[in-house]
């Protein structure tokens, strides 16, 4: 590929990436994998390797090219093979201009970099940025803090809305919890006097550590229960799984996991598990022999290592995390504070979000009450107020029939037919009964009787909320 054509954003992003180490959360998906490789034909990155075993890594060339912005220039081709031809080459060719002293160009910043940069400069340290754009600055907050690009004692997060389509970066302090130096939980050498929830781990069938870590496993488990109760929380084993009919132990959401603590009202479920990895398979000779008879062989065996992990089984938010494995720079007993911390961190929010709930709860009854005291005033005037309204209708209807009996009589009493006269006098009278009848005023004046508050009758006047009860959905 030629080396004349400048590099995209895109393709510089991924150059940056490379010289950053080319972590592996930055992308999800293979379209680094593809430009690495075309930057590999420009002979900016070295690229070997394919599926696990992929690698990248910066040539000079590319470095030169994110510290320059251009390519290093390349070496000059030789001159002409032949002698012969030399004086008519020399002779056709034109003396070269001297070239100019190159200017170098600023170094370009990689995207972590400039997200960093456009933070610190950023009023209140955030940035607003596309929705879309979320999760690749959450991978790009990782890389920030896997490099050490973050200040110490700062962090950088990157909240979005879903309803709203907004997203952000905010770069702020630490929580106290963080920074907060916690006491080693130390771990005993034997289990000499261990506690009965790790004798009953001894036994479990779903207790699957190979032998030669179990003793270490069970020792782990031994100083998280000796912290615990020494913290007054009850610890208890949890019931077995069960195999399924293939053999084997499921996990799912509601693991029981191996042992329990209990904080408060809240219980934790705990497990110890081994790490294994996929090696290679090794065919025996019965496998291939069946092989030869049309048989697949596996590609892969999955083999315990000698590294364990302990791991909450419990759903939902956590501070530090839900598991924790044995590391290279780092063994499991180096972090057993930092799980006792997780489990208290997680009751001390659930207590805070328990408080939370009930106060909502007091302040929807509150408002509820408010709600419906106005609901049933309103109930009780629009019911008044109809009341009122038909006995208006009732008095203006019989003024306006007296009025007309009225007119009706001085036409009766000027007929000179007695016939005629006789019978408009008698609807005459007729008239003035039936407006004393329906006269509202002929009838004691009382003050309407309150309406019954029921469910039906209050709900048009309750809003939003239901007549039902301030936790009950509005059918409105």
């Amino acid at each position: 590929m030629s080396r004349s054509i400048p590099l995209n954003p895109r393709q510089l992003e991924i150059l940056a990436w490379v010289r950053n180490g080319a972590p592996e959360d930055t992308y999800d998906d293979y379209r680094p994998r593809i430009i690495a490789r075309a930057l590999h034909n420009r002979g900016l990155v070295t690229v070997s390797g394919h599926g696990k075993s992929w690698s990248v890594s910066l040539t000079d060339d590319g470095a030169f090219y994110l510290d320059n912005g251009e390519y290093a220039l390349e070496p000059d081709q030789p001159g002409p093979a032949s002698s012969s031809q030399a004086p008519q080459f020399a002779a056709q060719q034109k003396p070269r201009p001297a070239s100019r002293p190159r200017v170098p160009k600023a170094p370009r910043v990689g995207p972590t970099d400039a997200m960093m940069a456009a933070l610190a400069a950023a009023e209140g340290h955030r940035i607003e940025i596309e929705y879309d754009e979320y999760g690749r600055y959450e991978n790009l907050a990782r890389t920030a803090e896997r490099f050490k690009k973050i200040p110490e004692g700062m962090r950088v997060t990157v909240g979005h809305d879903y309803r709203t389509r907004a997203a952000h970066v905010t770069l702020h302090p630490l929580p106290e919890w963080r920074t907060r130096v916690l006491a080693p939980i130390p771990v005993p050498g034997a289990l000499r006097g261990a506690s009965d929830v790790v004798n009953v781990l001894q036994t479990r069938e779903d207790f699957e550590i190979r032998s030669s870590e179990k003793s270490r496993a069970l020792r782990l488990a031994q100083a998280l229960v000796s912290e615990a109760e020494r913290r007054e929380y009850k610890v208890a084993a949890t019931k077995a799984r069960r195999k399924n009919q293939w053999g084997y132990f499921d996990r799912n959401d509601d693991d029981p996991g191996h042992f329990k603590l209990v904080l408060g009202i809240d219980e934790y479920r705990l497990s110890i598990f081994q790490i294994t990895e996929k090696r290679e398979h090794v065919a025996t000779k019965s496998e291939l022999a069946r092989a030869g008879r049309g048989y697949a062989l596996p590609k892969w065996d999955v083999a315990p290592t000698g590294k364990l992990g302990i791991r909450i089984d419990n759903s939902g938010a956590s501070f530090w995390g839900g598991s924790w494995t044995d590391r290279d720079d780092r063994p499991l007993e180096a972090v057993l504070a930092q799980i006792m911390q997780e489990l208290e961190l997680r009751h001390d929010a659930a207590v805070d979000r328990r408080l939370e709930e009930e106060r909502q709860r007091i302040e929807r009854k509150r408002q509820w009450e408010i709600a419906r005291e106005k609901a049933v005033q309103e109930l009780t005037d629009s019911h008044r107020a109809e009341l009122l309204a038909g006995q208006v209708d009732k008095w203006r209807e019989v003024a306006a029939i007296r009025a007309y009996a009225g007119e009706l009589e001085q036409r009766a009493l000027a007929e000179v037919d007695d016939d005629n006269r006789t019978a408009t006098l008698e609807w005459v009278q007729w008239a003035r009964d039936y407006a004393d009848r329906i006269d509202p005023l002929q009838r004691p004046v009382r003050v309407p009787s309150l309406p019954e508050p029921t469910y039906a009758a209050l709900q048009p006047f309750m809003g939003s909320w239901s007549a039902y009860g301030p936790e009950s959905a509005s059918r409105w």
